[in-house]
């Protein structure tokens, strides 16, 4: 699509034409959601319960780093029972290792105590204990008690340990006895996520003096067979130990489509096997006769979902009792509803909301008035699309010398700082309206950021805002068809719940997906793009001459009194 057409040439013909090529139709519900049926069909129980099939490289790590004299492996890892299984996997039953979640100085290094005799006594910690084997340590306790890292460090430098290391070691008024001829070697493998390894960076800049080496166990795994085969196995698995009968093909079902929903992706799984159990151990409450099924999973996932919807529930009264204004149906010029998401610190959810945006012109230059950036309750992510939208749409009109409106742009009834581009779209849908004085329909939702080029690109949250539309019709705020716009770029991310399923189902959600703003138009203002700044252009055009009218009028006046008078 040539975006440097001047839209002056198009006649009514190729404006036609055009409007027929941005078409879209909506997406159906099998594009918005995951599809498990067949590998759950194909599903062969494998041989044993194996994780470190699904994390290759980081196991090749693993192995090489238990053969070679490095004595710490940093392994980056969001859940611990995961670390941990694949650990257990690949370290051999034949080395001594142990796993803890929890430690301090005394069980590392040992307590130093009198006798009866006043002799100094030193009780050996862990480091003694699996001297020659392992530790598989969380990093939360090193980070808490920085002091534990420094004395961890120094032992895996010198290859020994000091008494002073022990607890109360300190306070002894006996010499303490010298470890140098009792040398240390264990393996050292510390379990922590990125955040935790950047704070470790902050209290030891020069942590990096050990030779280590670093692996990564991914937190979602892809869409296969061979994982679905694992998450498949671990459930059943579980259920076992619970004395439960398997799972069948529909409960297995509604738990990869849970965790698809964690991951926001269509082919990709969360991979948590603290989740997992406590998924099926959760839905086995809602259960009398030692077998969980897909209703008592569906319970669980809507117990837990109505626990976590407080925050949501006051945002949904404001809109029921008409505190926040939204316009929903017919149309309105230079007003648009977008889409965002609310995240809540300390919130363990986010929920998505339905917000206004309005512009309105005046006499000026071209600019897009961002009154959230002036007032600064917009982050500079959000200032950037303001400017690429002006851009992109000042473009169009590069054969004029001066542009002669302006545009003020407002976030209604928005009070809190907000930041990110994901309205860019909506913005220029707004100003485009405001300018060529076009109506936007009003029962139209629309999410998505922007290039310079005018290509929509995917954006965060796209199910949280989606669901936020089919709330609505829960409210009973709507009752007839809606349409939403998304990029096209998120249809992989769309993972909706069975309610938002149920409304496209029954042709009341229309979700269009689309690749460029151009495709926007047609759905939102009956108009070709080109249509639009045709109109803009017209418009301009009216102004110009009846300027020059005025001028004109003007001058003969000032003539006429001046030859009269």
């Amino acid at each position: 699509m040539t975006n440097n057409i001047s839209p002056v040439t198009l006649d009514n013909a190729s404006s036609t034409t055009q409007l027929e090529l941005e078409k879209t139709t909506p997406l159906s519900i099998s594009q918005c959601t995951p599809a498990f049926t067949g590998y759950i069909e194909q599903y062969v129980a494998p041989s044993e319960l194996a994780f470190s099939p699904l994390f290759t490289n980081a196991t090749a790590i693993i192995e090489k780093y238990l053969k070679l004299p490095v004595p710490l492996l940093l392994v980056n890892s969001r859940y611990w029972l995961n670390a941990q299984q694949v650990l257990k996997e690949v370290i051999p039953n034949d080395l001594p290792v142990d796993y803890l979640l929890s430690y301090n100085q005394e069980s590392l290094f040992g307590r130093a105590s009198l006798n009866a005799d006043d002799t100094l006594h030193l009780s050996q910690g862990l480091l003694n204990t699996f001297n020659n084997g392992a530790l598989v340590l969380n990093i939360s306790p090193l980070l808490v008690e920085s002091n534990l890292w420094f004395k961890l460090k120094s032992v895996l430098q010198r290859g020994y340990l000091l008494a002073s290391d022990a607890v109360n070691a300190d306070k002894s008024k006996q010499a303490l006895p010298d470890l140098q001829s009792q040398p240390i070697n264990i393996k050292l493998i510390l379990v922590a996520n990125r955040a935790q390894l950047e704070e470790l960076i902050q209290i030891d800049p020069e942590y990096t003096q050990i030779s280590s080496l670093f692996c990564e166990l991914a937190s979602q795994v892809p869409v296969n067979q061979t994982s679905i085969n694992t998450v498949i196995h671990y459930c059943q698995h579980l259920a076992a130990q619970l004395g439960l009968t398997p799972l069948n093909d529909k409960a297995l079902q509604i738990i990869l489509n849970a965790l698809s929903i964690e991951c926001q992706h269509q082919q990709q799984l969360l991979f948590d096997l603290e989740f997992i159990e406590q998924t099926i151990r959760y839905a086995n409450l809602f259960t009398q006769n030692n077998s969980v099924t897909e209703d008592d999973l569906s319970a669980y996932f809507d117990e837990i979902n109505e626990a976590q919807s407080l925050a949501r529930k006051y945002s949904e009264q404001s809109v029921i009792e008409g505190q926040v204004n939204l316009q929903l149906t017919g149309e309105k010029i230079g007003q648009i509803n977008g889409l965002s998401v609310v995240e809540l610190l300390g919130y363990p959810c986010e929920f998505g909301e339905v917000f206004r945006i309005s512009a309105s012109d005046m006499i000026g230059d071209g600019e897009i008035i961002d009154v959230e950036r002036k007032v600064e309750l917009a982050g500079n992510i959000h200032a950037k699309s303001t400017h690429i939208v002006q851009g992109y749409l000042n473009h169009f009109f590069s054969h004029i010398s001066a542009f002669p409106y302006s545009c003020n742009l407002v976030f209604e009834q928005s009070y809190q700082e907000s930041d990110g581009d994901s309205a860019s779209l909506a913005i220029l849908l707004a100003v485009s309206s405001c300018y060529a004085k076009c109506a936007v329909k009003q029962d139209v939702f629309v999410t998505g950021s922007l290039d310079q080029h005018g290509n929509v690109l995917p954006i965060g949250g796209i199910n949280q805002k989606i669901e936020s539309v089919s709330r609505l019709f829960e409210l009973g705020l709507l009752t007839d068809p809606v349409t939403i716009v998304m990029p096209k770029a998120n249809m992989l991310n769309l993972t909706l719940n069975k309610y938002s399923l149920a409304l496209i189902e029954e042709g009341k959600l229309l979700i269009h997906a689309i690749n460029h703003c151009h495709q926007a138009f047609p759905i939102l203002l009956n108009k070709s793009f080109e249509q639009i700044i045709k109109t803009i252009n017209c418009r301009i055009e009216l102004a110009n001459k009846e300027e020059m009218e005025e001028s004109s009028i003007g001058l003969f006046s000032r003539l006429k009194h001046s030859i009269f008078h």
